[in-house]
C-alpha cells in the first residue's frame, strides 16, 4: 500500500508472428508510454438541462517507446502487411498489462557525433489492452553491443569527401481498420502502400555548397543512394537503414560566428 514501482522492476516483452522477432525482452528502453483514449463526447439534447455522454467511434489505443540502439532492433522487421505484434508491460513481479494485436505505424532513428543512437517507435493497437496479458515466458536473450561514432557510416550526396555529423531517419506506415456492426475489434486491418521515408543528413561543408533552388526537376535529383549503417564495437551490424527511391528535396546552409559552416540535406523516399 502506498508503494511505488521502480524502473528496474519493470520489463517490456515483445512477440511477433515474424520469425525474426520470436519472443524477446527489449532492453535499453529510456521511456515507454501505453494508453487509450475513447472517442466520447457530450451531447446536449433540446429541452434538457442534462447532457448525455456518447461514444462516437472506436477507442484509440497506442504504445510509444524510446530506447538506445544497442542491438539489432526486432521492430524494424514489422513493416509488412501481415506483421502483427503482441506485447506486455510486466511489473511488480507478477503483474502484467498488454495486447495481442499491434501494428508499427512509425519508426525513427537519430545518430549524432558524441551520443548513442536513439530509436523512437509507435504502435497502434486494435484488440483490447488489458491486465493479464503476459508475453514473458521463454524468450531469446538479446546480445547488447554499444556502438561508437566510429562505427556509424552514412552514404549520401557528398558524404565521401565531407564530414557527416549526424542523421535523422524515419518511416511511416499507414494501417486502416475495418469494423462491422456488433464488433468491438476490427474484422480486418489493411496495410496501405507506400511506406514513406524521410532522412536529414548534417554535413560539415568542405567542397560542397547549395544546389540551384530550381533544380528539383532536373535529372539526377531522384533515385539517390541514401543509406546508413550502425555497427557495434564488436563489428556486428546492428542496423542498416535505407531510403528507397530517394529524392533530394531541400537543403539548408547554416553559418554562425562560433561554429563551422554546415549543410543539411533532406530526402524523401517510398517503397
Amino acid at each position: 500500500m502506498y508503494g511505488t514501482t521502480l524502473n528496474y522492476e519493470s520489463h517490456f516483452f515483445l512477440s511477433g508472428v515474424n520469425p525474426d522477432i520470436g519472443r524477446k525482452e527489449l532492453s535499453g528502453i529510456n521511456s515507454l508510454d501505453i494508453g487509450y483514449q475513447s472517442s466520447s463526447s457530450v451531447n446536449k439534447p433540446l429541452g434538457s438541462v442534462h447532457g448525455v455522454t456518447t461514444v462516437a467511434g472506436a477507442t484509440s489505443q497506442t504504445l510509444s517507446l524510446s530506447r538506445s540502439l544497442i542491438y539489432q532492433d526486432p521492430l524494424l522487421s514489422m513493416t509488412g502487411s501481415s506483421s502483427v505484434v503482441s506485447a506486455s508491460f510486466n511489473y511488480n513481479n507478477n503483474t502484467s498489462y498488454g495486447f495481442e494485436s499491434g501494428y508499427l505505424t512509425s519508426y525513427s532513428v537519430n545518430c549524432a557525433v558524441g551520443s548513442v543512437p536513439k530509436v523512437n517507435a509507435s504502435l497502434v493497437i486494435y484488440d483490447e489492452m488489458r491486465s493479464g496479458v503476459n508475453k514473458s515466458g521463454t524468450f531469446s536473450p538479446i546480445q547488447i553491443d554499444v556502438p561508437s561514432q566510429g562505427s556509424m557510416t552514412a552514404t549520401c550526396d557528398n558524404s565521401a569527401t565531407n564530414r557527416v555529423l549526424g542523421f535523422d531517419y524515419s518511416l511511416s506506415i499507414k494501417k486502416i481498420p475495418y469494423y462491422t456492426i456488433g464488433s468491438e475489434t476490427p474484422v480486418e486491418v489493411k496495410h496501405i502502400n507506400p511506406i514513406e521515408y524521410t532522412a536529414a543528413v548534417q554535413i560539415d561543408v568542405d567542397d560542397i555548397f547549395l544546389a540551384s533552388g530550381f533544380s528539383f526537376f532536373e535529372e539526377g535529383r531522384s533515385d539517390k543512394n541514401v543509406s546508413f549503417s550502425v555497427q557495434g564495437r564488436n563489428g556486428t551490424t546492428l542496423q542498416t537503414l535505407t531510403v528507397p527511391n530517394a529524392s533530394l528535396v531541400s537543403e539548408q546552409l547554416n553559418a554562425s560566428a562560433d561554429g563551422s559552416v554546415r549543410l543539411t540535406l533532406n530526402y524523401i523516399g517510398h517503397s
